[in-house]
């Protein structure tokens, strides 16, 4: 049975009448464009949240060049109309980037531009934006997010930053950092509360599954290494939180759009050969009184030997 249709955004969304058909655009940046999961063929849009099997700060429709702070950066989003017209829809696209972060509530704008996106039900056919470039200034970190939303007046995205549970929204968000036996490293990074309300954000940081780690991989053109990692989960100042594992875990009671940093120190038993990989994730979920165990967003973190 096909998933039933959401519109998420639209705070005044109701169903039209059969005797008069939706003509609204239905948007999204779609995350996969093959089969991942049962009942799903290419992401239309209607799945949210998105699947297990799908990598949730791996957009593949968000496209970036090599990023070096202090120079121009250029990105591409490719866009999905699964409406029900014949017209095309002119979307607004924005792009922001952010220091790296499990969950979205500071953002930085990078730029916008409009497209025509057709609809399309039959097919997984995309329309991707003209080329946007800015500069990230030079005091930026090493490893940026980038983060995207599309937008019609007819079909609204929502308020909260979440990529994972809202289809107008999706994400871009790898950390690649060299590890060796006796060298461990230290990855700082940000926990956030995406959400307009209070929330209890749970952490969550370890290996990646199989399929995923396998997903990330080939993303950068590497195998995935199965060489276990040590991690421990630090607060700013470098005091540990809790106890070291392969997976540590962290409750954190956060206000609306709140943010705290964080660090992971990983070290790995064994050399990585070359052209692996291991991936380790850090994903949040949120308890409130308007999410109830939400993912709210994930950050992937992959460990490579020195060259």
């Amino acid at each position: 049975m096909a998933p039933e249709r959401t519109n998420s955004g639209h705070a005044d969304y109701r169903p039209p009448p059969d005797d008069h058909p939706d003509t609204r655009p239905f948007l999204c940046i779609p995350y996969w464009t093959q089969p991942v999961a049962p009942a799903t063929t290419w992401d239309t849009g209607d799945v949210r949240p998105l699947p297990n099997a799908v990598v949730p700060y791996l957009c593949e429709s968000i496209k970036a060049s090599q990023y070096s702070p202090g120079e121009e950066l250029r990105v591409t989003v490719a866009v999905r109309n699964s409406g029900g017209g014949n017209s095309a829809a002119i979307a607004t696209v924005v792009v922001y980037w952010a220091d790296p972060t499990t969950g979205f509530s500071t953002l930085n704008f990078f730029g916008a531009t409009t497209v025509a996106v057709l609809p399309t039900r039959l097919t997984p056919d995309t329309t991707v934006t003209s080329e946007l470039a800015a500069t990230i200034p030079a005091t930026a970190p090493q490893h940026i997010c980038l983060l995207a939303v599309v937008s019609h007046p007819q079909d609204r995205a929502g308020t909260a930053f979440d990529p994972a549970g809202d289809r107008h929204w999706a994400q871009h968000n790898l950390i690649a950092a060299a590890v060796a036996p006796g060298a461990p490293t230290l990855i700082p990074f940000k926990v956030a509360n995406p959400f307009n309300t209070d929330a209890e954000i749970v952490l969550r940081v370890g290996p990646a599954d199989r399929q995923r780690a396998e997903q990330v991989a080939h993303h950068l053109d590497r195998t995935a290494a199965e060489t276990s990692a040590l991690l421990r989960l630090l607060d700013s100042a470098g005091k540990e939180i809790g106890e070291p594992g392969d997976t540590v875990v962290e409750v954190i009671p956060m206000p609306a759009r709140g943010e705290t940093d964080r660090q992971i120190l990983v070290e790995v038993t064994s050399d990585l050969h070359a052209g692996t990989a291991v991936v380790i994730e850090a994903l949040i979920d949120a308890y409130g009184a308007r999410q109830r165990g939400v993912n709210a967003g994930g950050l992937g973190m992959v460990l490579i030997p020195p060259d």
